[in-house]
C-alpha cells in the first residue's frame, strides 16, 4: 500500500496536498528587503525533515527542495534563504534575503516524511515595492481608527488581508480528478483483458484435452 503512495505522488504529486501544515497563504516584501514565512505544523512531526521549495507545474519533490532542516531545530542556510525549526511551539520560519522580483512565486513550506506523502501549504511569495492607495486603505474597515505606523523594516514581512487563508486551486483540483479517474480506467480495462485472456486460454486447453480423451476411449478393433 505504501509502494502503490508513493507510485500516485511520483505521477500526480500536485493532486496530494494532504493537511496537517498551515501557512500564511500569502506574503509581499520589497526587492532588495526580506520577508519571513512562518508555517505551523501538528503534533507528533517535531522532529521530521522540514522544507522550502518552489512549486511548479508538477508541485516540487523531494530532490528540488531549496532548503530543509535535518529534523532539529539547528538553522540551515543556503544562499539567500535560511529555515529554523521551533519544536516547542511546532512552527518552522523560513527567510528569503536580498529579494528580487524574480523570486515572485508561488512556494511550499512542508513536512518531509520519508516512505509516505509529504505535508505542505501553498504560500505566494509576492516582491513589489508599490503601496496600497490612500482611496483602498480607507476602505478598509477600522482603517480610520489605528494609527499611523511606521515602515516595515527588512526584518519584516508585510501580509495581506487574506493572508491566513489558502489560495483556491479548483482547476488544479479537476485535473487531477480527471487524471484519477483515467487511472482507474486504465487499471479497469488491465484487469477486463487479463480475465478475457485467462477464459480464452481455459477455453482452448479444454477443447484440446476433449479430443484426446475420446480417442483413449475408442475401442480397438
Amino acid at each position: 500500500m505504501r509502494i502503490f503512495s508513493v507510485l500516485l505522488w511520483i505521477l500526480f504529486p500536485g493532486c496530494w496536498a494532504v493537511t496537517g501544515v498551515t501557512g500564511p497563504g500569502a506574503v509581499r516584501g520589497p526587492p532588495g528587503g526580506s520577508v519571513a514565512v512562518r508555517c505551523r505544523y501538528q503534533s507528533g512531526y517535531e522532529d521530521y525533515p522540514k522544507f522550502w521549495c518552489q512549486e511548479g507545474v508538477w508541485g516540487c519533490s523531494n530532490w528540488h527542495h531549496i532548503v530543509e532542516t535535518d529534523g532539529s531545530e539547528a538553522e540551515v542556510t543556503r544562499g539567500r534563504v535560511s529555515i529554523r525549526d521551533n519544536h516547542t511551539q511546532r512552527v518552522f520560519t523560513v527567510t528569503l534575503e536580498n529579494l528580487t522580483r524574480a523570486d515572485s512565486g508561488t512556494y511550499q513550506c512542508g513536512v518531509e516524511r520519508p516512505g509516505l506523502l509529504n505535508l505542505w501549504a501553498s504560500v505566494e511569495v509576492t516582491v513589489s515595492s508599490a503601496v496600497p492607495s490612500p482611496s483602498l486603505t480607507a476602505r478598509t474597515p477600522h482603517a480610520t481608527k489605528q494609527p499611523d505606523l511606521p515602515p516595515p523594516t527588512k526584518a519584516e514581512s508585510s501580509f495581506s488581508p487574506t493572508a491566513h487563508t489558502t489560495p483556491a486551486r479548483f482547476q488544479p483540483i479537476v485535473i487531477c480528478f480527471l487524471l484519477l479517474m483515467l487511472l482507474k480506467g486504465l487499471l479497469f480495462l488491465c484487469i477486463v483483458c487479463a480475465v478475457i485472456w485467462m477464459s480464452v486460454r481455459y477455453r482452448r486447453s479444454h477443447r484440446e484435452m476433449v479430443p484426446d480423451r475420446q480417442a483413449q476411449e475408442l475401442p480397438l478393433c
